[in-house]
């Protein structure tokens, strides 16, 4: 993952950069930073980043000019502002930042921004599933549940329906884990899909209900209210 710090202020750049290879360090991932002054040099590096943390506030190109440039030049990196002028936010949303946050940040600042942005990566990651008419295709984010057919898989997804050689469980593992929930020994759901929950079974939002195991139900729930607190995010 490539970040770029661009920030007219040294010490900030430095305390941004200290917690982000802390973040790297703890996590054991691949991070690249890198540090801008302002947005021109921004704007001139050929590098493709993946975040930009960017000050609004900066001499020559301010930050919002600096991310419209960039929208223009077909970048669509997730901006995050960090800036001490927290009026600008409705000003920002021109850009479609990532996060919007008031100096100072804070160590957990940098973690759940980054943490939510490589679980977004794993939801957007295909999987290949191999079915009748050969392999298949399918990004996570568009499968709404499975269900389990013998030793083999229906996989429900936005558009269609696939039949995978795999087992429910043996699907499931591929998905990623915080929002894919077994909810019954033959069915199992992706919670953004969720419309509602009535006592024993769940709406999805494509109109169809999936039912809840008697034994699954308590810890569920409990699954579901903390994925809605910490995790939801429409993709």
């Amino acid at each position: 993952m490539q970040i770029a710090i661009c920030d007219d202020a040294s010490a900030f750049r430095n305390e941004l950069r200290a917690y982000m290879v802390n973040y790297k360090k703890d996590r054991r991932i691949q991070l690249d930073i890198y540090e801008y002054s302002n947005g021109k040099d921004l704007l001139s590096s050929d590098l493709i980043f993946d975040i930009i943390f960017m000050d609004y506030q900066m001499p020559a190109l301010d930050g919002m000019t600096t991310a419209r440039m960039l929208r223009k030049k077909n970048c669509t990196c997730s901006i995050v502002f960090v800036t001490n002028y927290p009026d600008f936010v409705f000003e920002s949303f021109e850009v479609t930042p990532y996060r919007f946050f008031k100096k100072p940040i804070s160590p957990t600042d940098i973690e759940t921004t980054l943490d939510s942005y490589i679980r977004q990566q794993k939801m957007l990651a295909p999987i290949i599933i191999n079915d009748y008419d050969g392999q298949k295709t399918i990004a996570s984010k568009d499968v709404v549940y499975l269900e389990g057919d013998g030793k083999y898989c229906i996989i429900r997804t936005i558009h269609d329906t696939v039949h995978s050689s795999k087992t429910l469980g043996g699907v499931l593992k591929l998905l990623p884990q915080y929002c894919f929930y077994r909810v019954h020994k033959s069915y199992a759901v992706n919670m953004y899909h969720i419309d509602q929950i009535d006592n024993n079974q769940i709406l999805l939002m494509n109109g169809e209900r999936v039912i809840v195991g008697r034994h699954n139900a308590a810890d569920f729930k409990r699954a579901y209210k903390e994925f809605v607190k910490n995790y939801y995010l429409r993709l």
